[in-house]
C-alpha cells in the first residue's frame, strides 16, 4: 500500500480541516491500494514532518506527499520544500516523491464555473457579474498568475464579466463587486478561489452582503469531489516520473 499525505494548509477554522478530510473521502474509495493521510503545514495536526515521521516508523520505504495548494507563494516554494528536505535528512532510506500543488488544473476550474451555476446563475444570463476571490499573496507576481485564471471561469458560458479579487491584498471583494456593476451586471456572485470555507472566506461574504445585499455566494472547491480526482492526477505523474528516473538510473 503506497501511503499518500495531502498536505493542506491548516486553519484555526474547524470547518477548514473538516472540508479537507471530507474532500478526500472519495479518492479514499477509488483508490483503495493507497493510505491518504492529511497533514497540514500549519495551526492544526498532525504536522507534515509528524506525518512522514509516521510514514517511516511504520517501515514503508516510499510516501508520495500532494501539496494542496493553489498558487505557488510561499508555503509551495519554500516552506513545504524546506520541511520534507529535514524529513529526508532525518529518514535518508525513505523515498520522498512531492508532487506539483493542484494549481489551475482544468478540473479546479470547471468546478469553480460549476459552483457559479449551483448559486444559482444560469451559465445562459449575460447578466450574471463574477468576483473570483483567492487568499491573495505578498510574492510579486503572484497575485496577477491568479487573477489569469479569473477569464477562464467564464468559457461555455454567456457570461463575460468577471474579476479577480482578494481577501488579503488588492483589489479587494468590494471593489471588485463595484466595477462589475458599474459595468452593467446585474446578477453578482462571489466565486472563492479557495478550496474551503475559514475566517477568511466569511470576512469576504460579510463585506460583500454589507455592500450589495443581493449577492450570492458560490462554495469553495473542496465542497465536491474535484480535490480528490486532482489529487489523484498529481499522484499517478509523480509516480509515473519517479519509475522512469528509477529505470535510466
Amino acid at each position: 500500500m503506497i501511503p499518500v499525505i495531502a498536505v493542506a494548509h491548516g486553519s484555526r477554522d474547524p470547518r477548514s480541516a473538516q472540508a479537507m478530510a471530507a474532500a478526500l473521502t472519495v479518492l479514499r474509495a477509488g483508490r483503495p491500494d493507497w493510505d491518504i493521510r492529511l497533514a497540514f503545514l500549519d495551526l492544526n495536526a498532525p504536522s507534515v514532518g509528524q506525518a512522514v515521521d509516521a510514514v517511516a516508523a511504520e517501515g514503508h520505504r516510499r510516501v508520495v506527499v500532494v501539496p494542496l495548494l493553489l498558487g505557488s507563494a510561499f508555503h509551495a516554494r519554500v516552506d513545504l520544500p524546506g520541511i520534507l528536505a529535514e524529513a529526508r535528512v532525518r529518514h535518508p532510506h525513505l523515498e520522498v516523491i512531492r508532487t506539483d500543488i493542484l494549481g489551475d488544473d482544468p478540473l479546479l476550474v470547471a468546478a469553480a464555473r460549476n459552483a457559479v451555476a449551483a448559486a444559482g446563475l444560469s451559465p445562459l444570463d449575460p447578466s450574471v457579474g463574477i468576483a473570483m476571490c483567492a487568499v491573495g499573496s505578498r510574492r510579486d507576481g503572484a497575485d496577477a498568475a491568479t487573477a489569469a485564471v479569473a477569464p477562464r471561469l467564464l468559457d461555455g458560458t454567456s457570461w463575460t464579466r468577471v474579476r479577480a479579487c482578494f481577501a488579503t491584498s488588492t483589489p479587494d471583494v468590494v471593489g471588485a463587486l463595484t466595477e462589475l456593476h458599474e459595468g452593467g451586471a446585474r446578477r453578482l456572485v462571489v466565486a472563492p478561489w479557495m478550496l474551503a470555507p475559514g475566517l477568511l472566506w466569511d470576512r469576504v461574504c460579510d463585506a460583500a452582503r454589507s455592500a450589495f445585499p443581493d449577492v450570492r455566494f458560490a462554495a469553495p472547491l473542496a465542497a465536491g469531489d474535484v480535490v480528490g480526482r486532482v489529487v489523484e492526477r498529481r499522484c499517478l505523474d509523480a509516480l509515473a516520473t519517479s519509475t522512469r528516473l528509477l529505470r535510466s538510473a
